[in-house]
């Protein structure tokens, strides 16, 4: 597992209706009705006008057939309810986003019927039946499909704000061990730093006030001067490096204009010692340290100038960060002895369960085979060759896994086979983790044939960002901005899904066929899942959703 031009539709006005004193109805104003846009949405028999509920001109009329016996009248419906719907009547299909409307103008008998349902649940469905000119809204005239609806999206709601929860706590931590790593190096190694530095600068300071006794001494003080204005060029850096650590913007800039200070303060004293040693007739003791004394501080110079305490500051807080991601994001796998469950694949866009599978692994709780290298780990695109006796092509694991070589490498593949080992000569059960609601869907015919199917997946998906410029996606982008964009348990939200939605209705039947035959599972999933199947092993087939709770 290893994370535009437009043209705008003419919108609606925030009321556009106003509600009947007595009925209750919403009284729709005379004049325009609905801008369409056509887009053919997959498993529907119609072609289904996706609506935003902005006006246009009242020119449209439905395209359905009219009843010669029925009578012409205009039915308004208005999602009252935070979703997209799905409405059908007359045989024509509309898509409803939240606060919008629509107005209906065909032939309606005794018999005519509306139907509606969550465009994110198709399940949860309600009908109506239209006999005349009236107006309906979708949380109370479909009969229990407001109450289902309504619990449907407490439910998302709950999944939110548990994921919001899950991800402030996550940073919390990912904070708190920030403190502790930094209050490490500040209360040890900075003390170490200053130490090393002022006992640097004493010893300076007797090689200048000790005079030379004959040739062995000039050129042992001369080396001696040489070494500690090295070293005490290492404390200046380190004394700026370790200083930007503290928490204070006082104490930051103080340390690091005091490692410049002790350093020019250290060519100070290593020019008089040098000129000590050439006044007291060991001049070519003095030469031989004057040059690489020289040298020295023109570079340790260099470095001061070019270095800013914001890039100071900014270059050790990443490092911090990567060193507790190291701890605490970084995932090698965990196999426990014995013959208990293994995690064999897990779906990497549940992040929060993710996080307690992994915390119930470094417990000991948890045997887990799966491995996560994120980017700025140590082994983060770093690539492994395949061994000749697999019979397959390609100059790495990539070649056979994605089609061809990704910038996140191939190592946590060899590490994945190896913990899979691991847990066979265990005789653990191998455990592969679907989607929910989806076990045993998305998985590729083959393993030899999981790169080339990941290559034109991708090649599918690459296709969204045109989409998403495309004139048809910007005519109803301003009615999708009403749902919800926080990602629940699976990493979706409201707006996601139905972008995904729109986007499948704008592929070829063939490409939306392919894309929703693999949901299922995660793309380097299906290449794990061929993986075991080629070596044969067993392995049981499991949902997420018994970690979701």
């Amino acid at each position: 597992m290893h994370s535009e031009e437009a043209w705008e539709c003419p919108s609606v006005p925030e009321s556009p209706t106003k509600v009947h004193p007595e009925t209750g109805n919403l009284e729709v104003p005379t004049g325009p009705t609905s801008f369409e846009v056509p887009v053919n949405l997959p498993g529907s028999v119609h072609s289904v006008l996706v609506h935003d509920g902005t006006d246009a001109k009242d020119k449209k009329k439905s395209k359905g057939p009219v009843d010669p016996g029925g009578k012409v009248c205009t039915v308004v419906v208005a999602n009252d309810l935070p979703a997209a719907l799905e409405i059908k009547f007359a045989e024509e299909a509309k898509v409803l986003y939240p606060k919008r409307y629509h107005k209906f103008r065909t032939a309606v008998t005794r018999d005519s019927v509306m139907q509606i349902c969550l465009r994110d649940n198709p399940k949860i469905s309600g009908s109506c039946q239209v006999s005349g000119a009236l107006t309906l809204h979708a949380s109370k005239s479909f009969g229990y499909f407001g109450v289902e609806a309504r619990h449907f999206l407490e439910n998302e709601k709950k999944q939110v704000q548990r994921e919001r929860c899950l991800l402030l706590d996550r940073k919390k931590q990912m904070e708190k061990e920030l403190a502790i790593e930094r209050r490490e190096h500040v209360l040890w190694y900075f003390p170490f730093i200053v130490l090393c530095t002022l006992l640097g600068i004493g010893l300076l300071a007797l090689c200048i006030v000790v005079e030379p006794q004959g040739p062995v001494s000039s050129v042992g003080l001369s080396s001696a001067v040489v070494v500690l204005l090295c070293c005490l060029g290492l404390c200046g850096s380190n004394f700026q490096i370790f200083g930007a650590r503290f928490n204070s913007g006082l104490l930051k800039w103080l340390a690091f204009h005091a490692g410049s200070a002790f350093f020019f303060l250290a060519a100070l004293g290593a020019a008089a010692a040098i000129a000590r040693y050439i006044f007291a007739g060991y001049w070519w003791a003095g030469l031989s340290a004057g040059l690489p004394c020289c040298c020295i501080s023109g570079l340790m110079g260099l470095y001061f100038s070019r270095t800013s305490l914001e890039e100071n500051i900014k270059r050790e807080e990443d490092d911090d960060k990567q060193s507790v991601a190291e701890r605490t994001i970084v995932f090698h796998g965990s196999i426990l002895e014995g013959k208990g469950p293994c995690v064999s694949s897990w779906p990497g866009k549940y992040e929060s369960a993710w996080d307690v599978l992994v915390t119930g692994s470094r417990k000991g709780n948890v045997s887990a085979a799966v491995v996560f290298l994120p980017e700025g780990s140590e082994h983060f695109g770093c690539h492994d060759p395949i061994p000749e006796e697999e019979n397959l092509e390609g100059s790495c694991w990539c070649i056979p896994v994605y089609g061809e070589q990704k910038r996140w490498g191939c190592r946590w593949w060899t590490k994945w086979m190896n913990n899979i080992e691991e847990a066979v000569r265990q005789g653990a059960e191998l455990e592969v983790y679907f989607f929910a609601g989806m076990v045993g869907k998305g998985k590729v015919e083959n393993f030899s044939m999981a790169g080339k199917e990941h290559l034109r997946r991708e090649a599918i998906q690459g296709k969204l960002k045109q989409f998403l410029k495309s004139s048809e996606f910007q005519a109803i982008d301003r009615g999708i901005e009403c749902l919800w964009k926080e990602p629940r348990s699976d990493g979706s939200s409201q707006y996601s899904r139905e972008v995904h939605r729109l986007f499948l209705a704008s592929l070829s039947e063939e490409d939306r066929k392919l894309l929703q035959a693999s949901e299922g599972l995660g793309n380097s999933q299906k290449a794990e899942v061929a993986w075991l199947e080629r070596k044969g092993f067993a392995y049981t087939e499991r949902d997420v959703s018994a970690w979701l709770a």
